[in-house]
């Protein structure tokens, strides 16, 4: 049995692989500013959800729990991060100090975040239960 409707496998993935995106366009430097000049702590999580990203990804299609346990973390984490440890986040010299709009972008994110969490575990969930009466 599948443990996500097929629309929603496919809406995360694209929104996992455009997280991965803004990812490796921070790393090249696309985003307006030197990656290499970036505070460490913006570089480490760079890699780390870059890494998670495809790890949802391909996680999602070919081996669904260990997708599955990828975006939990992902989520979890950056709901935390991004609400909780904000201020270490954003704690950076003042050339890399975020608009309040950039600074605005991690509300979105943490919206985003529990939103699919909840759309995800209702998917499951209710996978369980057709599951179970088609048993």
């Amino acid at each position: 049995m599948e443990l996500l409707h097929t629309p929603l496998k496919y809406l995360l993935s694209a929104a996992y692989l455009y997280g991965a995106w803004v990812h490796v366009a921070n790393m090249m430097g696309m985003t307006g500013f030197t990656w290499s000049s970036a505070p460490l702590k913006w570089q480490s999580l760079d890699v780390v959800y870059l890494i998670l990203d495809l790890v949802v990804v391909a996680g999602i299609f070919l081996l669904p729990r260990i997708g599955l346990a990828a975006f939990a973390i992902a989520a979890v984490s950056q709901i935390i991060l991004y609400s909780v440890f904000r201020t270490w986040v954003l704690d950076v010299p003042a050339e890399f100090l975020p608009s309040p709009e950039q600074a605005g972008y991690l509300n979105l994110l943490v919206g985003f975040h529990i939103a699919t969490l909840i759309l995800v575990a209702g998917s499951i969930t209710l996978r369980g239960k057709w599951g179970s009466a088609l048993s």
